[in-house]
């Protein structure tokens, strides 16, 4: 049996791409590769010529060609070069693959086509993908190779095909996004491959933001033991060897969490060229916290921050407000709403039946405001960064064209109860929230003394019911809280779909998403 000590000098390349940038992504595989001439094999996550995932560009068969063309330019370059090991998709017959390529010597030397296609959740692969044969392993510097591309290692046939042709090595390339356990989820499969297969195993995963997934690196290596020998750091680029000690520790939930979502945000922007960010800083948890996020991302200099004080604001928010922005550096304009909201009293003057008006001048209110922020967005080019979390997105306790206006949002899937410890860890890292802003109870300040407990069971009940409803689908009937409380928020969940289908997009980071993840009709009997 062969062991890590005895195998090839591989280098682990755990880059950031860019979908659809295939020039760009060519050249952050040349770099790496004309940067480590000496290594024996340099590994690349799945996809690395495209982008993962590239969801219906691939039905453009101009896209592909294009994409096979860089893999023709990285074979053409490969003579007195490492041999590297990428993927990119390919047609063939009239049916596309997602292929794996090993090229030295000026040659494609060995080809691997993904098995298994993912097709729940996020993943849609059937959509567009033909399932490959069964591969086969190749000898590889005196080593019997198996090329295991990212879904056909949660599943034992591929590894089990291998064994049978007594592979020494299992090499995976990965486009696997980040969710909550989702790495020790990894870990226990990678385990079970290696225990079948009887041999080490190299976990190579992308790493990047791209929309709503956040792709979280922490490749690592395993012995035949199922010991973890190697392991990179998450949420950044890193390259190292199998000769390389490294071992980063797995941060803490929270720690993982605000790096998830800084990270999504940053690519956002970044890849799509927007020149920084502009939100509104209310005085409340969501909007300080937003703010810290956006400031760790892409620096103070590039976050402007907007406090529009109605007549119901209080003191207190103000001055919460100003400390947050203090204390993180960045720009605050005041820019009160009382004239809008008059003008708007005038203008419905007689067309709206005040008495029977429920929730409409409240809800003009934060339309002003949102109106106000995507003005300053349009004569800046700064994107707009709504601040709404997962709980409040749920019941819908949000405003279409109001709060909810924006480009992205980097808390989208992140409950009530795990952004307060977010802003806890974060001032860990250095004090950026005001104490005041995670002490007093939440309100929206649309009328006087509101706060969200007058329309909400408290966030503790509130999170724990949602979380039954959402991430466990689970009866309204078995959920273990006052059977009325529990009817109401299944109401909310049910008719907020047609709220949560025009809300800006945000980093998954839940098992079950709004949005690309779970999609329920909005016209819906049941």
């Amino acid at each position: 049996m062969k062991n890590l000590n005895t195998m090839p000098d591989i280098l682990l390349a755990q880059l950031n791409p860019i979908v659809g940038d295939l020039s760009g992504n060519t050249d952050k595989i040349r770099a790496v590769r004309d940067s480590h001439l000496n290594r024996d094999l340099i590994v690349f996550p799945e996809m690395i010529v495209t982008g993962y995932p590239c969801d219906d560009l691939l039905d453009k068969p101009s896209f592909i060609d294009a994409a096979q063309e860089q893999v023709k330019i990285l074979v053409s370059e490969s003579k007195d070069k490492p041999p590297i090991l990428i993927s990119a998709p390919i047609t063939i017959d009239g049916k596309l693959f997602n292929e794996a390529y090993l090229i030295f010597d000026g040659k494609i030397q060995h080809r691997v086509f993904k098995h298994k296609l993912p097709n729940t959740g996020i993943f849609d692969e059937k959509r567009h993908f033909s399932q490959g044969a069964l591969p086969d392993v190749f000898n590889f510097k005196g080593v019997r190779l198996g090329i295991i591309i990212c879904e056909d290692i949660w599943h034992p046939d591929v590894t089990a095909h291998y064994k049978k042709q007594n592979v020494e090595l299992l090499i995976s390339p990965n486009g696997s996004p980040y969710q909550t356990n989702k790495i020790e989820r990894r870990h226990e499969v990678a385990s079970a491959r290696v225990r079948e297969a009887g041999c080490p195993l190299i976990y190579l995963n992308q790493v990047g933001g791209q929309d709503e997934l956040v792709f979280d690196g922490n490749s690592f290596v395993m012995n035949a033991k199922g010991e973890i020998t190697h392991q990179l750091p998450a949420f950044t680029e890193s390259i190292h060897s199998l000769n390389e000690e490294i071992l980063t520790p797995t941060p803490a939930i929270e720690e993982t969490l605000y790096q998830c979502v800084t990270l999504g945000l940053k690519d956002y922007v970044q890849k799509n060229s927007f020149k920084g960010v502009l939100l509104g800083l209310s005085g409340g948890i969501d909007s300080a916290i937003s703010a810290a996020i956006a400031v760790d991302a892409l620096g103070a200099e590039n976050v402007h921050c907007v406090m529009m004080p109605s007549p119901y604001t209080s003191q207190e928010s103000l001055d919460d407000a100003a400390e947050c922005a203090a204390l993180l550096g960045v720009k605050l304009d005041i820019i009160p709403i009382k004239t809008a909201m008059k003008a708007y009293d005038d203008m419905l003057n007689g067309h709206i039946d005040e008495n029977n008006a429920g929730t409409t001048f409240e809800n003009i209110q934060s339309r002003i405001r949102g109106a106000t922020l995507m003005a300053l967005s349009n004569a800046s080019g700064k994107m707009l960064l709504s601040t709404g979390n997962k709980s409040e997105m749920a019941v819908g306790y949000a405003t279409l064209y109001g709060d909810m206006c924006g480009g992205y949002n980097a808390i989208k899937d992140l409950y009530k109860t795990q952004v307060y410890k977010l802003c806890t860890w974060r001032n860990t890292q250095g004090r950026v929230i005001p104490e005041n802003i995670m002490t007093k109870a939440p309100s929206a300040e649309l009328k006087p003394n509101q706060t969200d407990q007058d329309s909400l069971p408290p966030y503790d009940v509130l999170d724990d019911i949602l979380e039954c409803l959402i991430e466990c689908e689970m009866a309204v009937k078995d959920i273990p809280h006052d059977a009325e409380i529990v009817l109401k928020i299944s109401k909310l969940l049910k008719i907020a779909e047609y709220k949560r289908r025009q809300s800006p997009l945000g980093p998954k980071v839940t098992n079950k998403a709004f949005g690309r993840d779970r999609r329920y009709p909005i016209t819906n009997g049941f």
